[in-house]
């Protein structure tokens, strides 16, 4: 990483952690011991999973765990030395509303944060019970050409986001997940796998090679009550291959070497973004919303 931000080539490392649940003391010494092994490793960019500080269940524990995201923020002084981190941690936002938010570190500093747009309130999720719903998906310039966009787990399931980042430059998608392991396991190329996490994979590599992006997905590992997470984290080059995946439902370490030139090179067959029209879209979506009144 250069002194403006990350240089052309980029190493990226997932923590596939379990975090404990409340219990956010041991969790950040769990983030802060892998951002030092990082740091030792040459990586610039160190990426949680979804309420990594936290844990996942809190329910109306939420207000208790919310902390600020300002920089006043006792929380993000100890990551100041070493690579960049991606936390996931319950925001106290405007008028005490708790948000599930991913918030990228730079030097201990707040360089971007995203909160989750989509709360799941399907099947043995309830998160809209507990959660303020974020309003917006913006990029932001991490230096060396990358241009980011951060999303939070069922964020990824509503395409329009994934393509309003591309559309307005991502180069790199960093996603956070804690996905549970649904379905029976099942046999594959790539060894058992959770049935529910082939979906997963689906939608990360379909987003990568429609844009020509990178997808990092860093999906948590562990149990908390009946819920079995499914790990399998994996980092998907901008043309659409898995280039390195975590182990399944278990802690794990996912490394790999991103490049600029590698997202030059996967757009150069393609010219779907160049031939987009967010005019049209635009357009499209104010007239369906007009008929609906």
């Amino acid at each position: 990483m250069t002194a403006n931000g990350f240089g052309a080539r980029l190493r990226i490392r997932i923590e596939q952690t379990a975090p404990v649940l409340g219990d956010p003391a041991a969790n950040l010494a769990v983030i802060a011991r892998a951002q030092a092994d990082a740091a030792a490793d040459g990586v610039d960019l160190l990426v949680t999973p979804e309420l990594s500080v936290t844990g996942y269940d809190v329910r109306d524990r939420v207000h208790a765990l919310a902390v600020s995201a300002g920089p006043e923020s006792e929380m993000f002084g100890q990551f100041a030395d070493g690579p960049d981190v991606v936390l996931g941690m319950i925001e106290q936002g405007p008028g005490f509303v708790p948000y599930n938010a991913a918030v990228h570190l730079r030097g201990g500093r707040v360089l971007h944060r995203h909160r989750k747009v989509y709360l799941p309130t399907y099947g043995m999720f309830d998160e809209g019970r507990w959660f303020g719903r974020g309003g917006r998906a913006r990029t932001y310039d991490a230096g060396g050409g990358w241009c980011v966009g951060l999303l939070v787990c069922e964020d990824l399931w509503h395409p329009a986001l994934a393509w309003l980042l591309a559309s307005a430059g991502a180069n790199l998608l960093v996603v956070q997940s804690a996905a549970a392991g649904r379905g029976a396991m099942e046999g594959g190329a790539n060894g058992g796998r959770f049935a529910s996490w082939g979906a997963w994979e689906h939608l990360a590599r379909a987003a990568a090679v429609a844009y020509g992006v990178y997808v990092v997905l860093a999906n948590r590992a562990g149990v908390e009550g009946p819920c079995v997470f499914a790990g399998g984290s994996m980092i998907v080059g901008p043309d659409g291959g898995v280039i390195a995946r975590g182990a399944e439902a278990a802690e794990d370490r996912v490394t790999a070497d991103l490049s600029i030139d590698a997202v030059a090179a996967a757009r150069r067959p393609y010219s779907h973004l160049r031939d987009d029209d967010p005019h049209l879209v635009a357009r499209e979506i104010a007239a369906m919303l007009e008929a609906r009144r």
